[in-house]
């Protein structure tokens, strides 16, 4: 997966996250005394989404002595992509949470969707970014926009295989870029071929590795076994 530093230290996240959510969303909103507009986003967002097979993850999701942000950080890598959820009526501490949210996400490279109200203003950093607008008057075509965001994900699943067969099939594979590929299709779609790609990088690694003392190897040889582990008790668990 995706090189990413903890957001309270200097230290590396070296393995992959505790729990594996594939073929979910992280949902970024006000999770306490939501907004009734942010409420009624939120089902149909969730009725959408999960209708095309999507499941839902929220800050609630998992409790813990661990740090807020480390726990977020872990939710963001455990899912496939996020999903951004404000109005105008948004609290502004929730809303500055859902910016440094956001931020999280595009590090890690997740495909991001944003919901927000007709008269919500988006943050100054994301006005040249595509969004979904909510009208209560205009239902039909929220729900319509909201499918077409699952179709683009779709493609993106899409897309992302096709570049893994092609590092894959590469004469002199880049086995920690054909890895982040395995792992954002499985966590995309939660499909377990993404899983037995990930499975051949790691044992081509072992053989790469085989005489030679190279960190990098090391390292991306057991991030990628321990994915392949937690991705398969995902699917049991599933």
């Amino acid at each position: 997966m995706t090189l990413v530093f903890s957001p309270l230290s200097e230290d590396t996240l070296l393995t992959t996250p505790r729990t594996l959510f594939p073929k979910h969303a992280f949902v970024m909103r006000q999770i306490g005394n939501p907004p009734a507009l942010d409420e009624a986003m939120a089902a149909m967002v969730g009725e959408v989404f999960e209708a095309r097979g999507i499941g839902l993850k929220d800050a609630d999701a998992s409790t813990g002595a661990k740090d807020f942000l480390e726990r977020i950080l872990g939710l963001i890598r455990g899912t496939g992509l996020t999903i951004a959820i404000f109005s105008e009526d948004t609290r502004g501490t929730a809303m500055a949470n859902i910016a440094l949210e956001l931020g999280f996400a595009s590090m890690c490279g997740k495909p991001l969707v944003i919901v927000k109200s007709k008269a919500a203003a988006a943050p100054s950093d994301l006005t040249r970014t595509d969004w979904i607008e909510y009208d209560p008057d205009d239902e039909v075509r929220f729900r319509r926009k909201l499918n077409q965001a699952v179709d683009e994900i779709e493609e993106v699943a899409q897309f992302t295989e096709l570049l893994l067969d092609m590092a894959m099939d590469a004469p002199a594979m880049d086995c920690a870029i054909a890895f982040e590929r395995a792992a954002k299709g499985f966590l995309l779609t939660g499909e377990p071929r993404f899983l037995d790609a990930a499975d051949e990088i790691g044992q081509r690694l072992a053989v790469a590795a085989q005489g030679d003392n190279i960190a990098d190897l090391e390292r991306v040889r057991g991030e990628v076994i321990m994915f392949v582990r937690q991705g398969r008790r995902a699917m049991q668990d599933g």
